[in-house]
């Protein structure tokens, strides 16, 4: 008989009842990854991260930026240091032609004409005092620092009574020297006391005597210890340890990928300086390119950032493998094609807890930084973050823009008053134990947020391997930074700022301000379960939040989880 007798319902056959399963998909703690075959991604992973800071147990929104001074130019800022002696800390920064003094809001011209931009700085004291010198790569006349004035050393450049003598090389010595009263010197560095530097387009080191920030230069050839060719791009300290002990080792790097491995403390005593070592890796990506991590040298190179003590065991095909990079090798690959003719540089930031890394260029979204969490080696990228140079003073991180701003970062829910969208694409799943087509109907974010944070998260996906990001949500109310009370900063009464507008710093001034943002509770904030509708063989989960607030967003994404069923294998 007909099951459809008296048109009645009848259940469906058990086989072919589809079956609602929960599945709980953990943050990608493991940054973005493009090592995996997507097919069998692990789980933790992320194909797009940007504004999304990797953490131990999650990602967190990163906060936005905000303009600390325009210098009077509005083009690239190309390099920049820092000056530090006891609690003086002073900012440098510098575009084409000209280089400036940035620690307050107003920057202040310290050297004009100049014809580089690309500076590089070595800080050493003595007994007269703490010293800077600043060369530039087109090898202008060393600028002298003492915390107080710059020195220009050029040729007319008598020292007054009880500075120190000027940078000068023996001619009768070294006739027909290129580095006459230190034109033509390109790098500085430190090793053990003495100032080392770089002579422009050749295969020459110089250095200066033992704790002196001025004097004759000595010259160290290098043509016989180098077999590539090229020309000496940067030196610097590496180390076996941590530390700064007998084991350090001074590396000179040419612009072909030599290294130089020396050791010693006097370079013109045969018996207290030798040679150790000549290694390969790749074409450096500039001369600031590079960085001291736990003793070790971190050079970014063509194919990726490498360690040099990697570079003793490995060849430069296996250095790929043992690259900081290894997780985002087609990105960077891309980034490196697009823009190999900028000047690279890293910076650490310990209270952030990662190393930015620039990749200055491109236009609109293509500007952004790229950073990896320091203890993980998770990488993300930071599109709004316009970084063409970095500097750090106090517990804050700066960075240069192209259009000639020192930005300060992680301040404020803005990108500079606008606003900004973090984009978290998770890793490709299955979602079910076998390889069957998938409905995921619903799913809920959970969150370490603060109570009152004003963030609307928007929870989408993607399916079978193509990536496709819907447009931004709304950005979530802004309620002001709750600030402490009785410490408040008063000031004239005037007319309120619009809660659609963004305070200028004028602005702030005219209005009484709290002293330190008050301490929320944190607790687990869910966005409940929301409608997906996707159907494939392979989902990849999407959070997108849209910041634009006063207060830095203090959001983690824990976990996602999904309620999907299982239909058939061949559909």
């Amino acid at each position: 008989m007909s099951t459809h007798v008296a048109f009645r319902r009848q259940p469906v056959p058990p086989q072919g009842a589809m079956q609602a399963q929960v599945t709980s998909l953990p943050a990608p703690t493991r940054g973005i990854i493009q090592s995996e075959n997507d097919a069998f991604m692990q789980p933790g992973a992320a194909i797009v991260l940007d504004n999304w800071m990797p953490t131990m147990q999650g990602i967190r929104l990163r906060g936005g930026c905000e303009k600390w001074c325009a210098l009077p130019e509005q083009i690239p800022v190309i390099s920049s240091f820092e000056y530090k002696s006891g609690i003086t800390e002073r900012m440098f920064a510098a575009n084409d032609t000209k280089l400036y003094e940035v620690t307050y809001t107003t920057p202040i011209e310290v050297k004009a004409g100049q014809q580089s931009g690309n500076y590089a700085a070595s800080q050493l004291s003595n007994a007269a005092g703490d010293w800077l010198i600043a060369v530039n790569d087109a090898g202008d006349f060393p600028l002298r620092y003492d915390g107080t004035s710059w020195e220009v050393m050029d040729a007319a450049y008598v020292p007054p009574a009880g500075k120190p003598s000027k940078i000068t090389v023996n001619l009768t010595k070294y006739p027909g020297a290129n580095v006459q009263n230190g034109r033509n010197l390109t790098y500085v560095c430190k090793y053990r006391r003495r100032l080392f530097f770089i002579e422009l387009n050749s295969m020459n080191a110089w250095y200066l005597p033992l704790d002196a920030v001025g004097g004759e230069l000595e010259m160290i050839p290098l043509s016989g210890s180098a077999t590539k060719g090229g020309r000496l791009l940067f030196c610097a300290t590496w180390s076996i340890d941590a530390g700064d002990g007998i084991d350090d080792k001074l590396v000179f790097c040419s612009d072909l990928g030599e290294l130089l491995i020396f050791t010693g403390s006097d370079p013109g005593n045969a018996a207290n300086w030798r040679q150790e070592g000549r290694y390969d890796v790749p074409a450096p990506m500039g001369m600031n390119a590079h960085i001291l991590v736990g003793g070790d040298l971190l050079i970014a190179t063509v194919t990726g950032i490498v360690p040099t003590s990697a570079s003793i065991t490995k060849d430069g095909a296996q250095l790929e493998l043992a690259a900081v990079t290894r997780n985002i090798k087609r990105m960077w690959r891309e980034h490196v094609i697009a823009k190999r003719n900028w000047a690279w540089t890293m910076k650490k930031w310990d209270e952030f807890g990662g190393i930015f890394v620039t990749v200055p260029g491109g236009k609109g979204p293509n500007r952004m930084c790229l950073a990896v969490n320091d203890a993980t080696g998770a990488w993300c990228r930071m599109p709004g973050y316009d970084a063409t140079c970095f500097l750090k003073i106090g517990n804050d991180l700066f960075f240069g823009t192209q259009d000639g701003r020192i930005m300060q970062a992680d301040r404020t829910g803005y990108d500079d008053g606008e606003y900004y969208t973090a984009t978290m694409v998770g890793g490709w799943g299955a979602l079910s134990t076998q390889p069957a087509m998938t409905v995921w109907t619903q799913a809920r974010a959970s969150f370490f947020t603060k109570s009152g944070e004003p963030f609307l998260p928007q929870l989408s996906a993607c399916t079978d391997f193509v990536v496709r990001i819907p447009a931004a949500p709304s950005a979530g109310p802004d309620v002001g930074v709750e600030d402490v009370w009785d410490q408040g900063k008063w000031g004239p009464a005037g007319s309120g700022v619009p809660p659609d507008k963004v305070p200028t710093p004028e602005e702030k001034e005219r209005y009484a301000q709290w002293g330190q943002a008050s301490t929320r509770v944190t607790s687990i904030k869910s966005t409940m379960w929301v409608s997906i509708g996707t159907t494939g063989y392979t989902h990849a989960p999407v959070v997108q939040v849209t910041v634009g607030q006063q207060a830095k967003p203090n959001v983690e994404l824990i976990s996602i989880d999904a309620i999907h069923a299982r239909g058939g294998v061949n559909v």
